[in-house]
């Protein structure tokens, strides 16, 4: 994780609600979503490990993929995913190469690559600008603070979208409509605005592989339905 939540969302044992059919289903969902983001901030968070890339190699990614297919709108970004996934085994040193792929995209120079920083693609530009203080102010107010072995700034997507997967969390615990209502208006506003630009750019980068411009093209997809 990219973020530390100090302030906890656990209840205690003795607090555990029983839950009617329909608040099961909720928070089904929302624990779903959680999963979902966590799983997307973890993937743009640093390069796979040899572990990771061997287990979606060997189709452990494949249930959730075969899942999210089932949505209409995000059956192609999935089949591209699935395909750029199937095709390491043509790489000769698939790690090193996609690790290459990493830097390129995402540690490169912002004005050359698809650098994941929200702010440059809703302040004009501007690196660290009015977005990250934003979501640096929202870290503080929820309990959170960036891991310390993760040197970015509040606005890198990877952090949006693990503190996107607390709040799903809590949600799933107490969805009120107060905080339905944010936590919506965090995704339309300040995830889903800047996402489909930011993966058009990474199609225009030479890649070894497709895995990140496919998974950045099915991010930006699944946050047009989420």
């Amino acid at each position: 994780m990219t973020i530390n939540n100090a302030a906890g969302i656990n209840l205690p044992s003795d607090n555990v609600p029983i839950l009617t059919p329909e608040q099961q289903l909720v928070a089904e969902y929302y624990q779903h979503q959680a999963l979902l983001c966590q799983w997307f901030s973890t993937l743009l968070a640093a390069e796979l490990d040899a572990q990771t890339l061997q287990a979606y190699m060997a189709g452990d990614a494949t249930p959730l993929l075969e899942e999210l297919a089932l949505l209409p709108e995000l059956a192609d970004s999935v089949q591209q995913l699935q395909q750029a996934i199937s095709h390491w085994s043509l790489l000769e040193q698939p790690r090193l190469e996609l690790a290459a792929d990493f830097a390129g995209l995402f540690l490169s120079d912002a004005r050359h690559s698809p650098a994941p920083y929200a702010s440059l693609y809703l302040d004009d530009g501007r690196f660290n600008g009015p977005t990250a203080q934003r979501m640096q102010l929202r870290l503080i107010d929820a309990g959170y603070s960036v891991d310390e072995q993760f040197k970015e700034p509040a606005d890198h997507v990877a952090i949006m979208l693990d503190y996107l997967a607390e709040r799903y969390r809590r949600l799933a615990l107490d969805p009120t409509p107060e905080a339905e209502t944010s936590v919506a208006k965090f995704v339309s506003e300040d995830i889903s605005s800047w996402l489909h630009e930011w993966a058009q750019r990474a199609t225009r980068v030479d890649t070894a592989s497709q895995f990140y411009p496919a998974l950045l093209t099915l991010v930006a997809a699944y946050f047009t339905i989420a």
